[in-house]
């Protein structure tokens, strides 16, 4: 493994993070350690500095004949100041055990015991142990002998290890608060890493949460280059492998309904059409044979007509759903040839004239100025006009169907140097946000008699054609389809383009 890989492993980095952190505590502890032991080390130098300086003291009062007394006394400020925290008394006696001579001058005289009670020698552990039962204080007695010219004496110093105890129980309680603070601290530190190292852990399992509930349409984002990393790399490879199978059943299913829609449609055209040819027909012999004749009333025969006008209306309809299925479910053949638009549209706008002057929709055609510098008809294009007048009848109808109460329908054409662009405005209710998306879905409607073909089949045309078709809408205020058509070569034949049998959706 290449240093790189080596230092980039999430293992890796765990087994350095722990040594640092191993390596931290140790380096810490170690420096706390070296300053209480300073600390204590100190105190025990100033009690050996008292110590030697008060076996001086005696030594001399020995060897002089003057009182120990005199003698500290005859010691500067600091020096006494330094033995006044560690030595109770200097005393010598004789070999009898008397006092001849102590820094309390009450005590010359008196036998040891007397003076200074039953006190317990310096020994190993006394710092652990300074106190009695009753916590009292204690001291510590230490003595040696010297032979004099008047015989055997014997120094006796009463020393308090009270001041090197107090350093002690301080630097053990710092010990202890020192290593308690680090801990928390060591606790925090190992708290925020784990929190950094998980954080990705985390959010692959956010993303796996995303996945159960339906949600492809995102990736993890790949910032780390160890195990981590991989892993998320591996979860966007999935993803991107779930949502091409997504897509792959979309079409799969869309090409299975495009079978479905061929098959019914062959049978409608056999079970239905005829039957609707043979009542529409028998509807007309009826208006020509059975209206009521004068002297009947005038509103009779209003009456009779309208009827018989809206049975026709009906069959039409029917009609319309029959050539939808088969137009939908049929392979295209488009028979090409040069076509003007603005004529297309107005001719498709003179069939539904009609009926939008019954629902009070004002129909107005207009074109926009063209690009100049081109030697092409303004409004020509190369297409099937019959294709195409199919798909602005569905987009017309459908705006002043959307309008039963009155309105504009305004149909724009948008003349330009490769393509022609039409767009469809009414000013209907608008579409729904949430619906926007599925209109060109088959068997999608909002209309409550709609079999959901229409716009579907418009926008296969306009994708045979090599076009697209938009929409944008807003509720209250109208809904615009634009079509878009490129012009083709002019004068010459366009390749026939491959039939389409499923929808895209858009």
């Amino acid at each position: 493994m290449s240093r790189l890989n080596l230092f980039s492993s999430f293992r890796a980095r765990m087994v350095i993070f722990i040594a640092a952190m191993l390596f931290f505590n140790t380096a810490a502890l170690y420096f706390i350690n070296r300053r209480l032991e300073e600390r204590i080390i100190q105190q025990v130098e100033v009690n050996s500095q008292a110590l030697t300086l008060a076996s001086s003291i005696a030594l001399k009062s020995l060897f002089s004949g003057e009182y120990i007394r005199k003698l500290v006394a005859q010691e500067s400020k600091e020096r006494r100041a330094a033995m006044s925290g560690t030595i109770r008394h200097i005393l010598v006696i004789d070999a009898e055990g008397k006092i001849v001579d102590s820094t309390d001058e009450k005590d010359i005289e008196q036998q040891l015991q007397a003076a200074i009670g039953d006190l317990p020698p310096m020994s190993f552990g006394d710092v652990m142990g300074d106190t009695d039962a009753s916590g009292n204080e204690q001291d510590r007695t230490m003595s040696y002998p010297v032979v004099t010219d008047k015989g055997e004496r014997k120094i006796v110093i009463v020393l308090s290890i009270s001041q090197l105890k107090r350093v002690v129980d301080k630097a053990s309680l710092d010990r202890l608060v020192a290593t308690g603070g680090l801990g928390v601290l060591s606790l925090l530190i190992i708290a925020f890493v784990s929190w950094r190292f998980t954080l990705p852990i985390t959010a692959l399992a956010r993303a796996a949460r995303r996945v159960t509930a339906g949600d492809l349409d995102f990736q993890v984002p790949v910032s780390r280059r160890d195990e981590v990393g991989a892993l998320a790399e591996t979860f966007n490879e999935m993803l991107a492998g779930l949502r091409s199978k997504r897509e792959l059943e979309k079409k799969l299913q869309r090409a299975e309904r495009s079978a479905v829609v061929g098959r019914l449609a062959s049978g409608i055209a056999h079970e239905i059409r005829n039957p609707l040819n043979f009542i529409n027909l028998s509807i007309d012999h009826l208006r020509e044979k059975f209206a009521p004749a004068p002297p009947a009333p005038d509103a009779a025969r209003a009456e009779y007509g309208r009827i018989l006008g809206m049975i026709k209306d009906e069959i039409g309809r029917l009609n319309r759903m029959v050539s939808e299925f088969l137009s939908y479910g049929r392979p295209a053949r488009l028979k090409l040839r040069d076509l003007d638009v603005r004529s297309l549209v107005e001719e498709v706008v003179g069939l539904v004239s009609a009926q939008a002057e019954q629902q009070g929709v004002r129909l107005t055609v207009q074109a926009s100025g063209g690009e100049g510098g081109h030697r092409r008809p303004e409004n020509q294009v190369r297409g099937d006009a019959e294709q195409l007048k199919t798909c602005f009848s569905n987009l017309v109808i459908n705006a002043i169907q959307a309008m039963p109460e009155g309105g504009a329908l305004v149909l724009t054409l948008h003349p330009r140097e490769s393509e022609i662009e039409v767009e469809v405005a009414d000013t209907g209710p608008g579409i729904a946000p949430e619906a926007i998306g599925q209109i060109f879905e088959p068997y999608y409607s909002t209309k409550e008699t709609g079999i959901g073909l229409g716009l579907p089949l418009t926008k296969k045309i306009i994708d045979e054609h090599g076009g697209r078709i938009t929409v944008k809408s807003e509720l209250g205020a109208g809904t615009t389809f634009t079509v878009t058509l490129p012009r083709g070569p002019m004068g010459q034949p366009r390749p026939e383009l491959s039939p389409q049998t499923a929808l895209s959706a858009p």
